[in-house]
């Protein structure tokens, strides 16, 4: 926003400062403060200024396992015998056991918990993992292990066992658990993959269809495919992205069941980087071993991060999730991570499945701002720098208003292609409805609606639109909502990079400066 104008804003939404179930306003700075009264019963992952995916509203407990480097001969409690021992470090396994080695942390049933932990040196067998009484995991191998379980039973214990024929010659260290925390209603500022264009970002409720987005271990694997997992610094700059290898020829893919209904439409989403291997192919299939395929992509693979996206409507061959070498004739080195499928016609941020189900990101709205104090109905200026999502005609609304239609003033996307249109109403009569039609509705663009007594006016990235020179202002302004008047209906999902409201109609060269 032009600073020269920054002190003629009543009100000022910029992406800046918030808390669980607050958007705080830059202007004004003295109470009352206006801020805007933020929704999201869930939490959601936003892309942060180092270009990282990262969860808003997610934190780890402190670590809940004692002496898990094995430092000591203590602290872990052998079911029955003595079949485990710690030795120089590590813990293994001296016989033939079903047994299991627990340490008592204060599980709490209903909880998620991260968990960590390394294997070596396996020779024979693996290690399975258990939270209580609930499920066994399957078997783990060689390299570090990140897996999310839920605590389903009362018991608080956590437990390694061998393999289920009770064989296991190898080593464990570097034992991590920690429980995972979620605070919901926390807005998210997100940026551009490369940390440039912050923005207030809001979207519609979705859910990720795949129920492992990272742990591609749970997949279906093809026999001459290979996985390694924690290969690489995946997107989250964490070490958990998943090393995918082929050779030439059949039998070379990942799959994983998603639950489609024929004929919606779907987005898939992907991220893929280069290891030294050729082009791969992502897509959704009929079976477990790929078969006859709904859509596909050819992925052409670079040496950076990148969220590849295929969109597809759903057909009777629609069961499986692939990721797959081309027509077999190609082998295949890349990284993987971070697996989405949504019933949307176009993708949202990344909503992570870590336990073997599905999981839904709620809707979040930004409601409640303003004040009749900071909002003149007798003349004024509704700025906004947006961008939509997706170009689905939907209508997006950004809303001054009295709690009603009677008087307001509109600012939305949709009804037609690229299409912004704004209506200011006034004692129930409709006073100014005019559109413009943006080059592209998903880039940021900067809109201002001015009104005033016989002066009305739409200014579009610094040049003036449409006008209009006969009508009377709206009365009792007292609400600003990303929604509209109602605050349950026609919500802005989209980018905000600037939001403000000011207390007199500007000059054509302020809203010049002001939209440029």
């Amino acid at each position: 926003m032009a600073d020269g104008l920054l002190n003629k804003a009543s009100i000022i939404l910029t992406p800046t400062g918030y808390k669980a179930g607050t958007l705080y306003n830059v202007a004004p700075v003295v109470e009352p403060y206006e801020d805007f009264d933020f929704a999201r019963a869930s939490v959601a992952s936003r892309v942060n200024s180092s270009g990282l995916v990262e969860m808003v509203g997610r934190t780890l407990s402190s670590e809940l396992v004692t002496n898990g480097d094995f430092a000591t001969d203590s602290d872990w409690n052998n079911n029955v015998g003595n079949d485990w021992q710690i030795v120089n470090g590590k813990l293994i396994l001296t016989t033939t056991s079903y047994n299991n080695i627990n340490q008592g942390i204060g599980l709490v049933q209903n909880k998620f918990y991260k968990i960590v932990f390394t294997i070596a040196n396996t020779t024979l067998g693996g290690v399975r993992v258990r939270l209580g009484t609930g499920t066994i995991t399957s078997e783990y191998t060689n390299g570090t292990h990140t897996i999310y379980l839920e605590q389903t039973t009362t018991n608080h214990a956590f437990r390694f066992y061998a393999s289920s024929s009770g064989v296991f010659d190898g080593e464990i260290d570097n034992v991590s658990v920690k429980e995972v925390i979620d605070t919901n209603n926390i807005p998210r500022i997100s940026y551009d993959s490369n940390g440039d264009n912050g923005h207030i970002l809001l979207e519609p409720t979705s859910t990720n269809l795949i129920t492992y987005s990272e742990d591609f271990s749970e997949w279906n694997k093809g026999v001459n495919t290979t996985t390694t997992p924690n290969f690489a610094i995946s997107p989250d700059g964490t070490q958990n992205a998943t090393r995918f290898q082929t050779p030439t020829g059949s039998g070379t893919y990942l799959t994983l069941a998603a639950s489609m209904t024929i004929g919606n439409d779907y987005t898939l989403t992907l991220y893929l980087k280069n290891n030294g291997g050729e082009n791969v192919d992502i897509g959704v299939a009929a079976s477990s071993t790929v078969g006859t395929k709904t859509a596909s992509i050819e992925v052409n693979l670079t040496n950076e991060w990148i969220r590849y996206e295929l969109n597809f409507t759903a057909d009777s061959n629609s069961n499986f999730v692939f990721i797959d070498n081309i027509s077999n004739a190609n082998s295949v080195d890349c990284l993987i991570w971070g697996a989405q499928v949504e019933e949307l016609p176009y993708a949202t941020s990344y909503i992570p499945s870590l336990t073997g189900s599905t999981v839904t990101r709620a809707t979040e709205t930004a409601t409640g701002a303003g004040s009749a104090d900071l909002i003149n109905s007798t003349e004024g200026v509704l700025y906004a720098e947006i961008a939509a999502l997706v170009d689905d005609l939907s209508f997006r609304t950004i809303s001054l208003s009295d709690g009603t239609t009677s008087n307001r003033c509109v600012l939305r996307y949709g009804g037609t292609t690229n299409r912004v249109n704004v209506l200011i109403s006034s004692g129930g009569s409709i006073i100014f409805d005019n559109n413009f039609t943006l080059t592209e509705i998903t880039n940021f663009n900067k809109i201002a609606v001015k009104w005033k007594l016989n002066d009305f006016a739409l200014w579009v990235d610094g040049v003036e639109r449409a006008t209009d020179t006969s009508g009377a202002a709206p009365i009792g302004l007292s609400q600003l909502q990303l929604s509209n008047y109602n605050s349950s209906s026609n919500n802005f999902y989209g980018k905000c990079k600037a939001l403000a409201v000011f207390n007199e109609a500007l000059s054509d060269a302020e809203l010049t400066q002001l939209t440029t």
